[in-house]
Order: C-alpha cells, then structure tokens, then sequence
C-alpha cells in the first residue's frame, strides 16, 4: 500500500495522511488511484472477516489478491503489525478454505496457507523473487 496522494507520501508503515477519527478525511474528492479503486478486503461484499477486523481498530489492511488464480489475503501495516488474534484466526480461516495469506511483523516477510503455497514460497525465497 503505498501510494503518493495529492502530495502525501503513504508506504509501508505509514499511515494515509488523511485518515482522521478513524475515517477518510477527503472521502468525497479522494483520487481514483489508489482510493477508489481499492476495495478493503474486510468491506467487500462477500468478506469473511469479522467486524473486528475493521482496519480503523486493528491499524491493518487486508489487500485481495491472487495466488495460482485463486484468491489470497495480504495483511498490510495500516499503523501495526498484525497482532496474534488476528493471525490465529487467520490460520484457521487459511486451513480451513486452503486460501493462504501473507504478512509482515517486524519488517520481515511471512505466508501461511497449504503444502503447495509453502512450497512456491521457500522457491521463490531461494530464487530472490519477492513473496509478493
């Protein structure tokens, strides 16, 4: 999640300049890209998650995004890390759809999910490709 917003840098452990009081200060004239176009994996439709993983209490984003074609999460530092709540439940949401996730604590990079995903990850480790 990184992004430059009318002049605003927001990156990796840096929140939107714009979120205020648990909101987007600049909702009504926010920028297609990254803003509109982005939809919170924890706000989408058919979400699975709980409400309490709304980014405004836990400080992270669940990206949706893709392994083999089929859908995967990326847990993105909105203000932390994930805590362990959130990723024992995860685990057991992983185990039990095989939908994998990655994520970040400490700066160093992990993924979670089934034999064949751990599998590309320590070749994509080995080869210097990014995890994601």
């Amino acid at each position: 999640m990184a992004a430059t917003i009318y002049g605003h840098e927001m990156k990796h452990g840096v929140p939107c300049h714009f979120l205020k009081d648990g909101g987007c200060s600049i909702y009504q004239r926010r920028p297609e890209s990254p803003c509109r176009r982005f939809v919170c994996g924890w706000r989408a439709d058919d979400s699975p998650f709980p409400e309490t993983f709304n980014p405004t209490v836990t400080q992270v984003i669940i990206a949706r995004i893709l392994w083999r074609q089929r859908p995967a999460f990326l847990l993105r530092n909105a203000g932390r890390d994930p805590d362990e709540p959130m990723l024992e439940w995860m685990r057991r949401f992983s185990t039990a759809t095989g939908q994998p996730f990655f994520y970040e604590q400490g700066g160093e990079k992990f993924g979670f999910g089934p034999p064949e995903f751990q599998h590309d990850m320590l070749q994509r480790l080995h080869s210097g490709e990014p995890m994601w």
